[in-house]
């Protein structure tokens, strides 16, 4: 009779709305600032929402206060059960559900839609946090990295890199689980401008390492009318310089071909006939 007594009653839990497939993951630990909702059935004075202190604990009515950080939410529930069937009622029913996450936080900075904090709640990966934060933005560019807090006060904080394009396509970050306090920043593309007498003058994104030759080849080449004098218009610690570079000597070898850095603005030079 107490089964079908506990069945009739999950039943009427369900019809009325109170139990939900959208309910927290009951092996979440309950951690300080969380906001749990406790439903006890038939109980509505021992309903409510109770947020976790700063010593773990919530204040809980007939119990006082009572240790929820460290459990489980299953397990937490099954407490409460115990401890309310051993003194005060008889067959408790009731649900524990993590109302507001805040007690594992997690930053997300740079070239997402969403940046910004997130909590944890369950098992996450570094896909699913960029997910969470809403995806890549069109700017996102070459690198992830997850900046990790130290375990103890006298350590050393870790920087992990991953590939964008390899975390996306699922070979990178489909199985790194993100820890709470990690820092996950996503850069944005480096870009250079080249115009002047080349075939295909436009805005492009450097590829590690790019060089002042590359970056001409990938605008298609010089242009018939090009001469061998090239600027770069850099901005150096809020400074603009230009400098200059002959194609011809670097081609020989008797100037080193310059690396591009973002923000560089290339001018290739017209011929004067």
């Amino acid at each position: 009779m107490k089964y079908l007594h506990i069945l009739v009653v999950i039943i009427s839990l369900l019809a009325a709305g109170s139990v939900s497939a959208a309910d927290g993951p009951t092996d979440y630990s309950i951690g300080v600032g969380d906001v749990l909702h406790i439903t006890v059935f038939q109980h509505n004075e021992m309903s409510g929402d109770f947020q976790v202190a700063e010593d773990g604990s919530i204040s809980y009515p007939l119990l006082g206060v009572v240790e929820a950080r460290g459990r489980t939410v299953s397990e937490f529930s099954d407490w409460l059960e115990t401890a309310l069937e051993k003194d005060y009622f008889v067959d408790v029913q009731l649900s524990v559900d993590v109302k507001e996450y805040h007690s594992r936080p997690v930053t997300v900075l740079g070239e997402v839609v969403r940046p910004g904090t997130y909590y944890l709640n369950r098992k996450t990966t570094l896909v699913d946090l960029i997910a969470d934060a809403g995806g890549l933005s069109a700017s996102a560019g070459p690198q992830i990295e997850v900046r990790r807090p130290a375990a103890d006060a006298g350590g050393e904080a870790r920087v992990l890199s991953f590939s964008t394009g390899k975390v996306m396509s699922g070979e990178e970050g489909h199985s790194f689980e993100i820890k709470t306090g990690d820092v996950v920043s996503v850069s944005a593309k480096q870009l250079f401008f080249i115009t002047g007498e080349v075939r295909s003058p436009g805005q492009y994104e450097i590829a590690r390492g790019m060089t002042l030759m590359q970056a001409i080849s990938k605008a298609g080449g010089k242009s018939k009318f090009a001469s061998q004098s090239v600027e770069i218009h850099r901005d150096i610690k809020g400074e603009k310089k230009i400098l200059e570079f002959d194609v011809h000597d670097i081609r020989k070898g008797k100037m080193k071909d310059p690396s591009i850095a973002a923000g560089d603005v290339i001018i290739v030079k017209r011929r004067f006939f």
